[in-house]
């Protein structure tokens, strides 16, 4: 790696070439840390798009580290979706690594240095006590009166916490830092607990678990991550981070946490506690319900993986917090999609025309790009016949002003077929109208020389014969839009049913090409003039269902 031919495009990569060049590391390494609690969102994709960018950049790489400490949390299911995800959004770990079984005996050793160092002790006092201990901003906390037992009893009493001599929360191995100290978090923190949960991986190997924050900054000494990346949430735990990485971790390399501002997203929910409500209490229906932002909702409803990765990316790494409309993250999925997804005719509310001049039973076979954008999508076939559908917006009776699709006598081009003149309306006994009887013009095919008939519009269609009825999923935005933070809202007291909005899932009846009946969940179309859309993994051979993913608008202004 030539370090003089790389260019730092933010504060943490300027910091990495510096240390490069001083020769403090030769190698950048990530991690990516999950806790198996529940299902990835958005908002962790942008840590990992970091930490795997980053570490790509620089020719190093990145560990996925399952964070699993605390097992009354903590699911198998969750930490195999991880690897479903992080392999859907095309990154590949150095190494899958469990720190229940790769760490806690590293971690358990580290613990026991520092109570012989003099800077660790069991403590006997509830949590509880702790806390009423602790102090506030303004005040110092309280000693414990067990802080300066003999480092040999603390030690004694800490093997007999791992031997499972003690219940459980009767005592805690603390950290001796300060009881003073201006951030709380140092004020003797809490390293080890007693709790005899099942853990998912160990089963009950383990009846004391290392706490977050003594266990994090060991995991990422153990593991030779030179470069701790998360968001700005763990800033406050810098310092707790540090101090246990100089008093217990004695390796040439020692590890840096570097914190970067949040995915603050408008109108989205968003923080694992809330998701998991939303899916216990049944209001959507499941982790990958599409109106979620988790990484499986998003893949469900059609969003893509680039696009995902173009949009964190075009947030930049910062420290600064801001927030982002829901319109940008829009704007990189459909602008992925534009370049990926199948062009399609489906006519999403059917409107019969009947082509008077075109016999029973004769179908004329026409071509449709499957994507303009890509020169080697190939065309697909579509099919001209004498009955068709349309859609019913794209026919007025009553034009208003510039209305450029059909009328009564007018004429308008169908997709890559014919130009087709309405001669008769057909109402029904309501007064509605039934069908359109019309005419199509010959030596007007798309494509065609000859033709010297100019048309202003051109609208799609599928034929009656070359259709098939499938199911449209469409939904809105699951919040209300006046709760611009839906999280803040519930954690201020707002009941989630007040933030909620409904019929946020709209499902209708289409007609569609039967070319989509080779089309597989999650993979990409754009419905002709309407939008884009994915086949969502309900479908079966005799119902197709289709999730909307985007309108084609694009109400973003891009800088």
């Amino acid at each position: 790696m030539d370090i003089e031919n790389i260019t730092p495009t933010n504060f943490i990569e300027e910091e990495i070439v510096k240390d490069l060049r001083e020769g403090k590391i030769d190698k950048v390494i990530t991690r990516c840390p999950p806790e198996p609690s529940g299902y990835w969102h958005i908002g962790h994709c942008k840590a990992w798009v970091i930490n795997f960018e980053t570490a790509l950049k620089f020719g190093g790489y990145t560990y996925l580290r399952m964070d699993d400490t605390n097992p009354s949390r903590e699911q198998g299911e969750f930490a195999e979706s991880y690897l479903d995800d992080l392999k859907w959004l095309g990154y590949t770990p150095k190494a899958v690594i469990y720190a229940s079984e790769a760490y806690f005996e590293g971690i358990y050793n580290l613990a026991e240095k520092l109570i012989m160092k003099g800077l660790a002790y069991v403590d006997e006092l509830s949590q509880e006590e702790q806390l009423k201990m602790k102090g506030t901003l303004t005040t110092p906390g309280i000693n414990s009166p067990y802080r300066d037992r003999p480092k040999e009893e603390s030690l004694k009493l800490f093997r007999e916490m791992r031997a499972g001599k003690f219940p459980d929360g009767s005592l805690t191995l603390r950290a001796k830092i300060d009881m003073s100290h201006p951030n709380i978090l140092m004020r003797d923190p809490i390293m080890y607990k007693i709790s005899r949960e099942h853990h998912y991986k160990t089963g009950d190997k383990w009846c004391i678990y290392p706490i977050y924050d003594f266990a994090h900054p060991m995991e990422d000494a153990l593991e030779g991550v030179t470069y701790s990346l998360c968001d700005i949430t763990f800033r406050v735990h810098r310092e707790v981070y540090e101090w246990f990485v100089d008093n217990c971790w004695d390796g040439e390399v020692k590890p840096k946490q570097r914190e970067f501002s949040t995915l603050n997203l408008e109108n989205v929910l968003l923080g694992k506690r809330y998701l998991k409500q939303l899916v216990e209490s049944k209001y959507v229906m499941g982790w990958d319900d599409p109106r979620l932002l988790t990484i499986v909702g998003m893949k469900r409803r059609g969003y893509t993986a680039q696009g995902i990765k173009n949009f964190v990316k075009s947030c930049g790494v910062v420290a600064s917090e801001s927030t982002i409309p829901f319109s940008s993250l829009e704007y990189y999925i459909r602008e992925d999609l534009n370049k990926v997804a199948t062009r399609a005719m489906v006519v999403l509310n059917p409107l019969k025309v009947i082509i008077t001049n075109m016999e029973d039973g004769v179908t004329e076979e026409i071509e449709i790009e499957n994507n303009p954008n890509d020169e080697n999508s190939g065309k697909h076939k579509a099919v001209f016949a004498r009955e068709i559908y349309i859609e019913r917006e794209d026919f007025s009776d009553n034009p208003p002003p510039k209305y450029n699709r059909l009328t009564p006598n007018g004429i308008v081009r169908l997709k890559g077929a014919y130009v087709i003149k309405c001669n008769n309306v057909v109402y029904d006994n309501n007064g509605d109208i039934d069908h359109l009887e019309c005419e199509y013009l010959k030596n007007t095919k798309s494509g065609q020389e000859g033709s010297n008939i100019k048309v202003k519009g051109t609208i799609h269609f599928v034929a009656k014969c070359n259709s098939f009825d499938c199911t449209i999923r469409d939904f809105k935005n699951l919040t209300k839009d006046e709760y611009l933070w839906p999280g803040k809202a519930l954690a201020q007291g707002v009941k989630i049913d007040e933030i909620l909005q409904q019929n946020s899932l709209v499902t209708s009846r289409a007609k569609a090409e039967k070319f989509l009946k080779t089309a597989t969940p999650y993979s990409h179309y754009q419905f002709m003039r309407k939008g884009y859309y994915t086949l969502d993994k309900d479908s079966t051979k005799d119902e197709y269902i289709f999730n909307s993913t985007i309108s084609l608008k694009d109400s973003f202004k891009k800088n």
